[in-house]
Order: structure tokens, then C-alpha cells, then sequence
């Protein structure tokens, strides 16, 4: 498996966004659909790999996927 982290310094994820925030139809913003990170897990984890989101240990929020190694 490989690992893809991208991190930020921000406030971080409120624990109620943090709760459904791979749900679909599920957004922070005033308008917009809000189903990017719900397609983007399906996507992930139809070719075996896990989409998660957490603390970044320097501040902010950190999304992390996995995806398997492609064999050469």
C-alpha cells in the first residue's frame, strides 16, 4: 500500500463536521451539494484503499488515503 497525507495548519474539524464529514450531501458552506469527499471515499475504497480524516499533530486537519502498490 501506498500513502498519500495532506495537511494544513487551520482550526482544524469541529467534532460535529468531523462526524459526517464523509456523508453525501453533507457541506460546511452556504451553497454547494457537498458530496466531494463522500465520492472521493467510494472512489478510494472501490480500488482498496481507505480514506480518512484526522488531526494534524502541528494544528489544522490532515486527510490521509491509501491506495495498493501497482505491480511493475
Amino acid at each position: 500500500m501506498i500513502e498519500v497525507s495532506v495537511a494544513d495548519t487551520g482550526p482544524g474539524l469541529a467534532p460535529n463536521v468531523r462526524a459526517s464529514l464523509f456523508q453525501p450531501f453533507v457541506t460546511t458552506k452556504s451553497t454547494g451539494m457537498g458530496i466531494g469527499l463522500s465520492i472521493c471515499r467510494s472512489i478510494v475504497e472501490a480500488h482498496g484503499g481507505r480514506l480518512w480524516a484526522d488531526d494534524n499533530p502541528d494544528g489544522g486537519a490532515r486527510f490521509r488515503f491509501t491506495l495498493r502498490r501497482a505491480e511493475v
